[in-house]
């Protein structure tokens, strides 16, 4: 039961991610010509990095109607496909 629990979980957790919707984070990732743009959820981002849960509360990063921006122009938009 656990295993499909498990797979459930991971599937629904891929979907948040195909889908578009309720994102309130944006990722922007790299520079022109190597730039991508990566919709996140600040819930998931907290609970899965201590990075991203003191970013998310310090207010490291700009906020534009309610979405928060991440500007990391040295990082190369493959890391975030991993």
């Amino acid at each position: 039961m656990s295993v499909n629990f498990s797979e459930e979980l991971s599937k629904d957790f891929s979907q948040l991610l195909d889908e578009s919707d309720d994102y309130d984070v944006v990722i922007q990732a790299g520079e022109e010509p190597d730039f991508k743009e990566f919709n996140a959820h600040s819930n998931v981002l907290r609970s899965r990095s201590s990075y991203f849960k003191r970013a998310l509360s310090n207010n490291w990063a700009k906020r534009d109607n309610g979405v928060t921006i991440f500007k990391k122009p040295n990082v190369s938009p493959a890391v975030f496909l991993l």
